[in-house]
């Protein structure tokens, strides 16, 4: 994956990934399945059962599409920290003391199936911490 390179959805091509678009989708998304879920509960009230259907539908719709966008950022991280191990294998750099070599020092499964908990730490200062990863 190159930086800065379009990343293509389907058919369609869309503007790089960055941290504050994913936030805006992110906030949008939430903002929708509450939206919905209001509706929902003021659907209750009412005695039209079509308009329950298509409510319940757009619901599930919007909690599956909220899943995809979560795995997508698990994705998207996981592939940012294998490309930034790859551009430098001395490590990177420490968020504490700002010294090369901070990288994983150890993986193992975590509780949640299918996910494994890394742990970065640096030489220098000592830092540790634990990240939880998705892979694929």
């Amino acid at each position: 994956m190159v930086p800065g390179a379009p990343v293509l959805l389907g058919e369609y091509a869309a503007a790089p990934y960055t941290d504050e678009v994913m936030t805006d989708l992110t906030s949008s998304l939430s903002q929708a399945l509450a939206l919905a879920t209001r509706l929902r509960s003021m659907s209750e009230k009412m005695k039209e059962g079509e308009f329950k259907r298509i409510l319940d539908a757009l619901l599930l719709d919007l909690a599956e599409m909220q899943l995809q966008l979560d795995e997508l950022l698990n994705e998207n991280a996981a592939l940012k920290g294998q490309a930034q191990e790859q551009a430098n294998p001395q490590g990177q750099l420490c968020p504490r003391c700002g010294e090369l070599g901070w990288r994983v020092s150890r993986s193992r499964p975590h509780t949640t199936p299918g996910v494994i908990a890394q742990t970065y730490s640096c030489p220098k200062c000592g830092l540790k911490e634990e990240t939880l990863v998705k892979p694929k």
